[in-house]
């Protein structure tokens, strides 16, 4: 998951929720699929100028509003966990069923022992 996907798709949450929209609302407002927009907040989905400017005409905003990022909370750890776990689950699709069930549960089992010190 890339850092700008992330923070664009944080700050477009953030702006949809101070204008008291939905998803299924915004989404209906920029004619996208509200699908679309969820996977474009959570920063899993790139998106199109084309839908950008949708969204930003939704929303009645400026580019530079979008891309505004004082306000905007950012846990520089939640975006750095986000990208690992994508990583180890890429990983992990690559893997059988058991051998990720046995991952899972070493996995697991080290950090119980780490828990239990």
């Amino acid at each position: 998951m890339s850092y700008l996907k992330q923070l664009v798709g944080k700050q477009i949450k953030e702006l949809r929720k101070n204008k008291g929209l939905t998803q299924e609302e915004l989404s209906e407002k920029a004619q996208i699929k509200y699908t679309y927009l969820g996977d474009v907040e959570r920063g899993v989905r790139n998106i199109s100028l084309e839908s950008l400017e949708k969204i930003m005409n939704a929303l009645e905003i400026r580019p530079g509003d979008l891309f505004d990022y004082r306000e905007l909370s950012l846990n520089s750890d939640e975006i750095e966990l986000e990208a690992v776990l994508e990583i180890h689950h890429n990983y992990l699709k690559t893997k059988s069923v058991k051998d990720v069930k046995m991952i899972h549960k070493v996995t697991q089992e080290i950090f119980n022992s780490i828990e239990n010190k």
